[in-house]
Parts: structure tokens; C-alpha cells; sequence
């Protein structure tokens, strides 16, 4: 079986769903309407796909289970990070099925890539088998220009040519479906060990290590309390972090502050009680989250989301839109 599924949304919790198999949550931290569009073929080895988002964006992301997902950006904005490292054109993004993986995309962001069955993997020549293994623990590899730019190229062309007519009735088959993930992920990992410029044993410093950390425990206290009465002290307690320190990795890691991080985190939560339809009030859920009134709520919702609370609880009934081929 193969089909082409395409996911258009407007809404990121809507978004983090769209990719066939992953566990994903989304964050929007910058103000403006979210647009996001996912594109897969997705076949019983596995997936090649196409992810584009528009808007400032703290991604957690797992893989489907038994997979190993490659990806190069198309097009990302200079601040945008993976796994607590910059994230560029000339970076390869490298996914295991076992860990969590943080990105945040500081604008716009365009994905592509290909997640493949282990058992796809384990079909490869034992060189690139052990390649893939060592890349998989940098997870952010950086390749020479001309590396990155040829797996873009290659990538495109695959994708564009499973749309031609035939092709899917032919992908049907199992053979012809992993002939093609087999090719496409060996040019992939023949373009990347051959890059002249990748990043030997590439880790992240342990000072900056130390700094991803303090930001992980200030979102974990923040998303814990979102409705309690806290302010930035507390979240400094709470990470171990002076005020002064905690705002140097918040801009370093998130490209926002720890104020705007938590304002960010209680509207989206916001939205997503809206989107429940419950009999809650939306002056109930302002309150609730610690907003001081209704209209200062409003507010800071109108400017993060490009639309009232009240349009958000008409439009969310309409759903995300979804089309298979």
C-alpha cells in the first residue's frame, strides 16, 4: 500500500498531528496566524515526507517507533536550533525512535526528508549501517554547501516524481516501495559521509549542555504551574538559575524571554481548553491560566493568534484539512 497524504492546518496542535506515526507537541511563541502544511508518502517501510510551518515554533518531537528519520531543511530562519545546536541549510537532522528531540524554529521552517523501518536500514551495506549508528548520536550533522544542496536536490526529485501518474500503483508493491527507501536513504548517507566539511564527533560543549538544562527545568516548572501564581523567581528556584542567567539561555536557546516564554505557554494552553468546547467561560479560562482580565487576555490573544478567543471557538469546529490520493 502506498498513498500521498497531504495536511493543511491552521493551528499547531492541529499540525503536530499531521505526520503518520509521530508523537509531537508544538509551541507557538511568536505573534501572527499559524499556516502549516504536511505533505507524505507513506508506505509499509516507511515515509518520505515534506513538513512546512511559518511561525516561531518550539517543537518536542519522537519518531515512529523502529524508525530512523533523516531530514535537510529547504528553507529555516537564522536563531533556529536541534538538539540545543544551530539549525541551518547545511545541516542533516538525524532521528532515533527512542529518544525525544527538542527543535525551535525561529520563523519559517521547510523540512524534507525520509523516515525509514529499521529493517530498511539493516538492508544497507555494513559501512553505512555503522555511519548511520555514530551520526544518530550527534542527531545535527553539518555537510559542506554542495552536500546539503545535492540531498535537497535528490530529495525533491524523488518526492516529485512518486506524483507522476502510475507511480503509486507501482509503489503498491512492497519490492518497488523499499527499492525506493533503500536508494533514496544510500544517496542520502553516501552524499553526507562524503561531505568535506561534516563536523567530526560534533557535541555540544558541556557549558552550553549546562544551559540547555536550565532552560528544560524552567519549562517543566512553568508548563507544572501554569495555573498557579507564579513569576520569574520562582522559575529561576525552580532551574537553579539567577534571573540574569535564566534570560541568557532563554535568548540562546528559544530566541525569546523567560517572561514571553511563559505568557506564550499559558495562551496556548488557552486555546487548546477552547478548542475542548467545554461550558468553561472564556473569562474562567483567562483567570485560570493567570490572566488579570478578560480583556488583557483578549489582548495578548488577538496578537499571538491572529484571531478572538470567540473566533477560535467557532472556527475550531471546522477541523484541519486532510487529503489522500
Amino acid at each position: 500500500m502506498a498513498q500521498i497524504v497531504e495536511h493543511l492546518s491552521r493551528d499547531v496542535d492541529d499540525q503536530a498531528q499531521a505526520l503518520d506515526g509521530w508523537q509531537q507537541r508544538y509551541e507557538q511563541l511568536s505573534a501572527g496566524r499559524f499556516e502549516g502544511h504536511a505533505w507524505q508518502l507513506v508506505m509499509n517501510e516507511g515515509t518520505l515526507l515534506r513538513e512546512h510551518t511559518n511561525r516561531h515554533l518550539r517543537e518536542q518531537i519522537t519518531p515512529p517507533p523502529g524508525h530512523l528519520v533523516l531530514a535537510v531543511p529547504l528553507a529555516v530562519m537564522p536563531g533556529s536550533t536541534f538538539g540545543g545546536r544551530p539549525l541551518d541549510r547545511e545541516s542533516l537532522l538525524i532521528f532515533g525512535a527512542d529518544d525525544e528531540y527538542d527543535l525551535v524554529s525561529a520563523g519559517e521552517l521547510d523540512l524534507i526528508g525520509l523516515s525509514v523501518h529499521r529493517d530498511v536500514v539493516a538492508g544497507l551495506a555494513p559501512s553505512k549501517v555503522e555511519w548511520l549508528e555514530r551520526a544518530q548520536q550527534e542527531r545535527n550533522l553539518g555537510l559542506c554547501p554542495d552536500s546539503a544542496s545535492a540531498i535537497r536536490q535528490m530529495l525533491l526529485a524523488v518526492t516529485s516524481q512518486t506524483e507522476e501518474d502510475g507511480a503509486l500503483d507501482r509503489l503498491a508493491h512492497t519490492p518497488h516501495a523499499q527499492e525506493l527507501l533503500t536508494a533514496t536513504l544510500t544517496q542520502t548517507v553516501i552524499l553526507a559521509m562524503h561531505s568535506q566539511d561534516r563536523h567530526q564527533a560534533q557535541t555540544i560543549p558541556r557549558r552550553a549542555d549546562t544551559r540547555l538544562k536550565v532552560v528544560k527545568r524552567a519549562i517543566d516548572f512553568m508548563r507544572n504551574h501554569l495555573q498557579d501564581d507564579i513569576g520569574i523567581p520562582e522559575v529561576c528556584a525552580a532551574a537553579f538559575a539567577s534571573r540574569r542567567s535564566l534570560q541568557y539561555c532563554f535568548e540562546e536557546f528559544l530566541q525569546t524571554t523567560p517572561q514571553a516564554y511563559l505568557r506564550a505557554l499559558r495562551l496556548n494552553e488557552a486555546r487548546r481548553a477552547l478548542k475542548l468546547h467545554s461550558d468553561r467561560p472564556i473569562t474562567t479560562i483567562a483567570s485560570d491560566l493567570g490572566f488579570s482580565s478578560a480583556s488583557h487576555f483578549t489582548r495578548h490573544y488577538k496578537l499571538m493568534f491572529d484571531e478572538l478567543p470567540s473566533e477560535t471557538l467557532r472556527a475550531c469546529s471546522l477541523g484541519p484539512s486532510t487529503t489522500l490520493f
